[in-house]
């Protein structure tokens, strides 16, 4: 049994990470937008995915989840990925920028 998790151990684990709630700062890089390098602060969970924090910051800024970007640190994640697998802790950064290039032209979206 050595190396190996026993089944209360897990319990107890998955009971404090379903628990588990962390504030993170995104910092929003998108010109067209109110909120252009601005930084929020969202509210995450250890089994929220990568697109679940887009969500999030989407209910903020306006911004479609669809056409953002996001960082954390060099990585650049999957949708599917949980925020626990990419092993983000309280106090991260966030990095949120467009999928395409903006132009001074671009109209808002």
């Amino acid at each position: 049994m050595h190396g190996m998790e026993s089944t209360s151990s897990q319990a107890i684990r998955l009971n404090f990470l379903l628990s588990f709630q962390m504030l993170l700062k995104v910092i929003v890089y998108n010109k067209s937008r109110q909120y252009a390098g601005h930084s929020i602060i969202i509210s995450a969970e250890p089994f929220d995915t990568v697109l679940r924090l887009k969500e999030k910051i989407e209910e903020r800024t306006k911004i479609p989840s669809d056409i953002q970007h996001l960082m954390f640190g060099i990585d650049v994640p999957d949708n599917d990925k949980t925020v626990e697998q990419m092993n983000i802790q309280v106090g991260y950064t966030i990095y949120s920028t467009p999928t395409y290039i903006e132009v001074p032209s671009m109209p808002n979206l």
